[in-house]
C-alpha cells in the first residue's frame, strides 16, 4: 500500500509490486484480491492494468488490515500434540490430553494483545516511520509517559 501511495496516480502491477518488496508474484496477487473486495484498491487486468489505492493512508488501520490478511486461524499454529482425542487421559490434569488446549489458549491471548496493538496505528504511521526509523518507539514511549 505504500508503494501504491508512493506511486500514485500510476497504475501499479502485481508483478512489478512483487518485484519491488522481493515477494512471490502469487501471495501478492492473493493480498491483492483481498484488498480489492474491501475497497482499499481498485485494479484492473490487461496490458495497460495493474493496481492505484483509493484511500489515504490516514484512513487505513494497520490492524484492520492485519485481521483482513491474516485470519487468526492461521496467525498461529494450533497446538496437535498429545493425545488429542483423550483416550489416554486419566484425568484433567493429564498432561499429554491437555498440552495442545493449553498451548493453542496461550497463543490466541498472545494473538489478540498483538491485533490490538496494531489497531493503533495507521498506514501514515507506516510511512512516517520509513521515513524515519524510531518514530514507532518514540510514539509507544510517549503514549507510557
Amino acid at each position: 500500500m505504500l508503494y501504491l501511495d508512493e506511486n500514485r496516480p500510476r497504475k501499479i502491477a502485481s508483478r512489478e509490486l512483487a518485484t519491488s518488496l522481493q515477494l512471490n508474484a502469487v501471495m501478492i496477487r492473493n493480498i491483492l484480491s483481498v484488498l480489492h473486495k474491501q475497497g482499499y484498491i481498485e485494479g484492473s487486468v490487461g496490458k495497460n492494468g495493474g493496481y492505484q489505492l483509493l484511500r489515504n493512508l490516514d484512513e487505513i488501520n494497520v490492524g484492520e488490515l492485519y485481521d483482513l490478511t491474516i485470519p487468526p486461524t492461521i496467525s498461529y499454529a494450533r497446538f496437535i500434540t498429545g493425545d488429542s482425542k483423550g483416550t489416554q487421559a486419566t484425568d484433567d490434569t493429564d498432561i499429554s490430553a491437555n498440552i495442545s488446549q493449553t498451548l493453542t489458549d496461550l497463543f490466541t491471548l498472545a494473538d489478540e494483545d498483538y491485533r490490538k496493538f496494531y489497531h493503533q496505528f495507521t498506514m501514515t504511521d507506516l510511512k512516517e516511520d520509513l521515513h524515519g526509523h524510531g518514530y514507532f518507539r518514540r510514539l509507544v514511549n510517549g503514549q507510557n509517559d
